[in-house]
């Protein structure tokens, strides 16, 4: 997985890039964190290009969903639909934001 930074303004906006799974997640966790430790709070993940989300990725997603219900927002965009199909299955959809 990569993550790429398409905007640093105000919102954030990164992409992912491949598979969020086991060995992935972490490092989207670590860089959600630094973001916030940075003070971002307005997030935007464009989903066009992660071909592929399992339950790791989803842990980290709510992390960061808990961290901007508290103190920002966070937008999902471009979502495929075969990880579409997982935000649905697991119900994600109904708390996630997308674009």
């Amino acid at each position: 997985m990569e993550i790429k930074v398409i905007d640093e303004g105000k919102p954030y906006v990164i992409g992912i890039v491949g598979r969020l799974d086991t060995n992935t997640s972490p490092q989207l966790e670590e860089f959600a964190k630094g973001l916030y430790a940075k003070g971002v709070n307005e997030i935007v993940v464009d989903m066009s290009e992660c071909v592929f989300v399992s339950s790791a990725g989803l842990r980290v997603i709510v992390a960061m969903q808990k961290q901007a219900a508290v103190s920002g927002s966070l937008v999902f965009r471009g979502v495929v639909s075969d990880v579409m199909e997982v935000f649905q299955m697991t119900g994600f959809d109904n708390i996630l934001t997308f674009e």
